[in-house]
């Protein structure tokens, strides 16, 4: 295990259970997945890879000026937009949706598990925690879904009270009008510096919004996203979200930040230029790169349980699916 953060404390058997997920995940894509069409083990299906601009805003309060945040500058960027499900699936079925964000041609040092330089990544999805926040939950939900059977799952949730988690894993997935009309938290903590820890949010603000198709058809989030892209821009207000009290917890993802404790404040913001994403190079674009919390400056470290298993069992995947495929990854 890497070195923790004053902020961090490991989970009983944590090493031996990132372990077992990254092993179970693997034998799964095997099974799952011919070589040369590997997908990923989460966020298989991709809705759209599109180019951004990433904008830190101007006149950042002192203790807001940290990292990525420390001067007004513009940077481009890849945002991936996805179904957040293990199998590619049609748009038209309920799921939790994702937003992942390369930043690019970030200057500083970057922590030591980053295999990409100069890039920050900020991985969100559409709800602003996971139910499964340890990874002991995490690691059996992955054990008992593909290993077993998932009925065993929920019976050992219901025996052991956590019958509310349950609820708030179905109650999370949701038909969108549109990939850019909704709102993404990163659900997990960072450090904001040696001394702080904080949460991210992005938040629509385009004029223009989709509506929902009277038929969702397979690709309707994409239909929807292509026709704003051809008509706008669309943008979002990229906010952040600091640890102010002791009781907003780092070790357990499902527990909210709320806002009554500390409102997210605008740091930056996205925008998504018209174009044309719908390609096969864009395709192969979004098979090439690769997301991860660990790929991050120092003043932006991932903590927290959650994370330190998503730094480790993205790489070891990462590296498996463009190895299998003999895909080289974008640079």
């Amino acid at each position: 295990m890497s070195a923790l953060s004053k902020f961090e404390t490991p989970e009983p058997a944590e090493d031996q259970l990132i372990a077992s997920i990254a092993d179970i995940l693997q034998r799964k894509m095997e099974r799952d997945y011919k070589p040369g069409a590997t997908r990923r083990d989460a966020h298989a299906k991709h809705v759209a890879l599109v180019r951004a601009v990433f904008t830190v805003e101007p006149d950042l309060p002192p203790e807001l000026r940290v990292g990525l945040f420390s001067r007004p500058c513009s940077y481009d960027a890849w945002v991936r937009l996805s179904n957040a499900n293990g199998e590619p699936q049609s748009d038209a079925i309920a799921d939790v949706r994702g937003c992942a964000i390369k930043v690019l041609g970030v200057a500083g040092a970057r922590i030591a598990e980053s295999d990409e330089p100069a890039v920050q990544d900020f991985l969100m999805v559409s709800m602003p925690t996971m139910p499964l926040g340890t990874v002991k939950l995490f690691h059996d939900a992955i054990y008992y879904s593909i290993e077993s059977t998932m009925l065993l799952f929920v019976a050992k949730m219901l025996l052991t009270g956590r019958a509310a988690t349950l609820k708030a894993m179905r109650r999370v997935k949701l038909h969108p009008t549109s990939p850019v009309d909704i709102r993404y938290w990163s659900t997990t903590p960072y450090l904001f510096g040696p001394e702080q820890a904080a949460k991210y949010s992005v938040v629509p603000t385009s004029s223009r919004r989709s509506t929902l198709p009277a038929t969702l058809t397979d690709t309707y989030l994409s239909d929807n996203l292509e026709q704003h892209l051809a008509e706008a821009d669309a943008s979002f207000d990229f906010k952040l979200q600091l640890r102010t009290q002791p009781t907003m917890p780092i070790e357990d993802a499902a527990v909210e930040w709320t806002e009554a404790q500390s409102p997210f404040v605008k740091v930056a913001a996205l925008r998504i230029p018209k174009q044309d994403f719908r390609s096969a190079e864009r395709d192969e674009m979004s098979e090439r790169l690769t997301f991860s919390p660990a790929h991050a400056g120092v003043d932006h470290r991932p903590i927290g349980a959650v994370n330190r298993a998503r730094m480790r069992i993205y790489k070891l995947l990462s590296s498996f699916r463009h190895a299998r495929d003999q895909r080289a990854p974008a640079p």
